[in-house]
């Protein structure tokens, strides 16, 4: 064990590095934001800039800003880390673009930069293949965006997601995105009227309210926790109907 200890550009180095980085998303999903982002911090003591496990650390440290709505510091974040070299990474450094694009359409950020949907849409197009993984996110997003924005356009959109989450998002373990994906489709039969959509999409709000992210889900897939999400979009439609 003393070989091991004294071993620092080794095995000791990938040790620490996966302990805090698991330790931090313990925590994360604790929601003890603060020490899940000491913890991903000490974890970026154990690798090198410009790496993987670097950048790796960065996805999850504006995931733990994100959770934390902590946007302005989830939008330096993903300013450190959207270009970096590693495919996988980008993907998801794109989806995160586009909900905190969305976080400026509802006031929650300024953000220095002009989001294109289609630009979007083209970088994401291998993730739209995964039907019960990255996909998800990919609609969402979409979805968020096009509400903001042209809601005719989200209204044409809805048919096919509708399909998409009847055959894909059944199982138990996407049950909070197949909860938030049926709330998203039910706005265009309440005409997007706040309070018509709590009366109508009670049960899947109660849902999403009782059952927070269990440890055995793919919690990358929140960007914004989906019960924290749908707070900010009804707020939204509250302000077009005011």
């Amino acid at each position: 064990m003393s070989e091991y200890l004294k071993d620092k550009k080794g095995a000791y180095l990938s040790h620490n590095w996966s302990f805090h980085k698991n330790l931090g998303i313990a925590l994360l999903l604790l929601e003890n934001f603060r020490v899940a982002a000491k913890s991903f911090e000490r974890a970026a003591q154990y690798t090198s800039a410009k790496s993987f496990n670097y950048h790796l650390l960065g996805f999850y440290q504006t995931l733990n800003a994100l959770h934390a709505a902590d946007y302005p510091t989830a939008y330096e974040l993903y300013r450190q880390n959207r270009r970096c070299r590693f495919p996988t990474l980008r993907l998801q450094f794109a989806i995160i673009e586009a909900y905190l694009c969305f976080l400026s359409h509802t006031g929650h950020l300024h953000i220095d930069r002009i989001f294109r949907l289609g630009k979007y849409l083209n970088e994401t197009i291998k993730a739209q293949a995964d039907k019960q993984g990255d996909n998800l996110n990919v609609i969402i997003a979409e979805l968020l965006i096009l509400l903001a924005r042209d809601r005719g356009k989200f209204i044409d959109r809805i048919e096919a997601v509708q399909h998409y989450s009847y055959r894909y998002l059944r199982g138990g373990g996407t049950r909070r995105g197949y909860w938030i994906i049926k709330i998203l489709c039910l706005l265009p039969k309440v005409n997007f009227h706040p309070a018509a959509l709590e009366r109508r999409a009670k049960s899947y709000i109660e849902k999403l309210t009782t059952h927070p992210i269990a440890s055995g889900e793919n919690f990358a897939i929140e960007i914004i926790p989906f019960d924290r999400l749908l707070q900010i979009i009804l707020q939204q439609l509250q302000q077009r109907v005011a």
